[in-house]
C-alpha cells in the first residue's frame, strides 16, 4: 500500500513539473515569434500581435493573448480590457475562433494578471 501511495505521489508531481516545463517552453516560443515579428521586448511584441489586425485571430488569441497572461504583462492590461467583451465563458466566440479574439482567453489572461498565479513565467519578460 505505501508503494501504490508513493508511486500515485511521484507521478502526479512528475506530471506537475513536466506540465511547467511544457508551459515554460510554448511560453519562450510564443516570445520568440512576437520578437522576431515586432523586434521589441516580450511584452511589447506580444501586445504589437494581439492588436495586429493583419494577423489571424487564432494567432492573435493562442500567441498574444494566452502568452500575455502566462507571463502576468501589467503593461497588457489595457490592451486585453480593450478588447474584452465580459464574456468569461466566451459563449459569444463559440466555435469562432477564425473570426474574432477569444473571450475565454482573454477573460483567463486578465484574471491572471489583476490576481496572480502560483505557477507564474513573468519572468519571462
Amino acid at each position: 500500500m505505501k508503494k501504490l501511495i508513493f508511486l500515485a505521489l511521484g507521478s502526479a508531481v512528475l506530471a506537475v513539473v513536466s506540465m511547467h516545463f511544457w508551459i515554460r517552453t510554448s511560453v519562450q516560443e510564443n516570445i520568440k515569434i512576437a520578437v522576431d515579428l515586432y523586434h521589441g521586448t516580450a511584452e511589447e511584441s506580444l501586445i504589437s500581435l494581439v492588436q495586429d489586425e493583419q494577423r489571424s485571430f487564432r494567432e492573435r488569441t493562442h500567441i498574444g493573448i494566452w502568452t500575455l497572461g502566462q507571463i502576468q504583462s501589467r503593461k497588457a492590461l489595457p490592451t486585453l480590457i480593450k478588447y474584452y467583451q465580459n464574456d468569461p465563458d466566451g459563449e459569444s466566440c463559440y466555435q469562432k475562433h477564425a473570426h474574432q479574439l477569444c473571450q475565454y482567453e482573454l477573460h483567463k489572461a486578465i484574471t491572471a494578471i489583476e490576481d496572480g498565479r502560483l505557477l507564474s513565467f513573468s519572468n519571462l519578460k
